[in-house]
């Protein structure tokens, strides 16, 4: 068993970092327009998912 204490470091290459992330902003594009398209859907989700699918405002707007 290797000891705890032992520090190993992957280096993930730039191509795969972005495509993951692209990957997972087309995932969540996805989810988003879903849950825009069926709101009983949503709902099921809770607060974390109304919170995603609700406007945006911003700071100057809000007073």
């Amino acid at each position: 068993m290797p000891n705890s204490d032992d520090k190993t470091h992957k280096v993930i290459p730039q191509e795969l970092l972005l495509s993951r992330l692209a990957q997972s902003d087309q995932m969540r594009d996805f989810f988003i327009q879903m849950w825009l398209q069926n709101p009983l859907l949503a709902k099921q989700g809770g607060a974390t998912v109304m919170r995603l699918i609700s406007p945006l405002v911003r700071n100057d707007q809000a007073e």
